[in-house]
Order: structure tokens, then sequence, then C-alpha cells
């Protein structure tokens, strides 16, 4: 099974969302949806930037990295944002 960390954001709102899901297209619904809590409302929510991996650990330490300074840092270079 493949794990994937994921970048999404929403325009309306101008925030971002940094997770991990084995689903990328069915997390993105669930987020639209209003079925995630920390993303509730603040839709709707487009994927930037996604990454897959082999285990799920390393799906949760990437996505930890996005949210630290330097992983910020690596998504507005890549993202050119």
């Amino acid at each position: 099974m493949k794990f994937y960390s994921y970048v999404i954001y929403s325009q309306e709102s101008g925030d971002f969302y940094y997770g991990y899901f084995d689903d990328l297209e069915k997390v993105l619904e669930m987020h639209n949806q209003n079925q995630i809590a920390p993303t509730k409302g603040k839709g709707p929510w487009v994927l930037m930037f996604s990454e897959g991996y082999d285990t799920r650990m390393r799906a949760i330490r990437q996505s930890s990295f996005y949210r630290s300074v330097k992983g910020q840092r690596f998504l507005r270079k890549m993202l050119n944002f």
C-alpha cells in the first residue's frame, strides 16, 4: 500500500493544510465535504503538492516536515508561492 503526504490550499480562506493519507482523491473529497474537522468550513480545497511513500511513518514524517520553517521554505520555493 502506498501512503501520501500532501499539501492543500484554500484560496477563499488563504489557509494551507498538511496531511497524509492512503488515497489522495478520497481525502481531497473528504476535505471539500467538510468531513475533516481542521478544514471544516474553510474550503474549497485544492491539492497543491503530494509525494508518495511506501510506509505510513515516512508519510507522517514528511507531513510534519512541511509544517516546519525549513519545510515552509521548501514548499514556497517548490510551488513558487
